[in-house]
């Protein structure tokens, strides 16, 4: 193997290892400076929890996308709508079942706790105005945390991964690491990281099945959204600032995930078993994301030069 080889591969294209090395180094880099941004807003907003979170979460994704943005035009030479960010009627409509997906599973998850008995479930004693703050800065909240931790774990890495290996490996691998990094989360159990790790493959399928970004971004976003504010119950162990309503676990730890909220219960894993076989049943990728990431494969941009004919002379 010739030096050249070590680098790129036979499709003149960096190979995926390098690829996932130059996006983490990017990143980190870029976090450089947007740990100062991270400071000064944390400090601005010490007394208002839900925007500072919100504006740091927000301003951490836009420094994935923007790593993602600079190593798709710059090395790759590919669009950056091809990490499956496409602004189309098809985009909007995936986004919509995404929500309504990761909506239902934790409604169905803590509708059936309540009806067994293990939940108490009651309206926050509160007026309008704190519905309504709570509400937007919420959502707010859970569209940076969705967009953020999608481009990050179902972005650049896990596709530039996919082309490197199979697509089978890196939904495995992308899960594991998924699950890793709520390992440091308040009241983290094992069943509760199983079941992020589990919910990890869903977000990968739901990729894989449509090559979009929009279904697991907003089964992401509901998830969260559902989980804590409209049923006030923890998210991956965080407790919810302003929520809807008042719950209460009553049952067994092993069914309602205790202190971790829902995802450390056995319903989870119910729910996350049957949108896995949903979604691989119902969802593929519409011809026009077809297309776009068809061309960003076959581009090849470290193939050589071709050299220039030679100009016969005539005596």
């Amino acid at each position: 193997m010739t030096t050249r080889e070590v680098f790129i591969n036979n499709k003149h294209q960096l190979r995926a290892g390098w690829r996932v090395a130059a996006y983490i180094i990017s990143f980190f880099i870029l976090t450089i400076p947007f740990a100062f941004v991270a400071n000064f807003t944390s400090k601005t907003f010490k007394e208002m929890p839900l925007v500072k979170d919100g504006l740091v979460t927000a301003e951490a994704a836009i420094i994935a996308g923007l790593t993602a943005f600079l190593l798709l035009r710059l090395l790759d030479k590919r669009r950056f709508v091809s990490i499956g960010l496409l602004l189309n009627r098809r985009a909007f409509k995936e986004l919509a079942w995404g929500l309504l997906i990761g909506f239902m599973m934790l409604t169905t998850a803590v509708g059936l706790m309540w009806v067994m008995g293990y939940e108490e479930i009651s309206l926050a004693p509160n007026d309008m105005n704190y519905f309504l703050l709570g509400f937007l800065g919420n959502i707010l909240l859970y569209i940076a945390v969705g967009f953020n931790e999608e481009i990050l774990f179902r972005g650049y890495i896990f596709q530039a991964f996919i082309e490197g290996t199979n697509k089978w490996i890196p939904l495995i691998t992308i899960s594991l690491l998924f699950g890793a990094a709520h390992l440091g989360n308040p009241n983290v159990s094992v069943f509760g990281i199983a079941n992020i790790v589990l919910a990890g493959v869903l977000l990968s399928l739901a990729y894989i099945q449509t090559k979009s970004l929009w279904l697991p971004i907003g089964i992401h976003i509901a998830w969260n959204f559902t989980q804590g504010f409209i049923w006030g119950l923890p998210v991956s162990g965080t407790t919810v600032v302003m929520p809807l309503t008042i719950s209460q676990e009553t049952g067994p730890d092993m069914i309602t995930g205790g202190t971790f909220g829902p995802e450390g219960g056995a319903m989870c894993t119910l729910v996350c078993i049957a949108a896995c076989v949903f979604v691989w049943k119902f969802f593929k990728p519409s011809e026009e994301m077809e297309k776009i990431v068809e061309e960003a494969v076959m581009t090849a941009p470290f193939k050589p030069t071709e050299p220039a004919a030679a100009v016969s002379e005539t005596s």
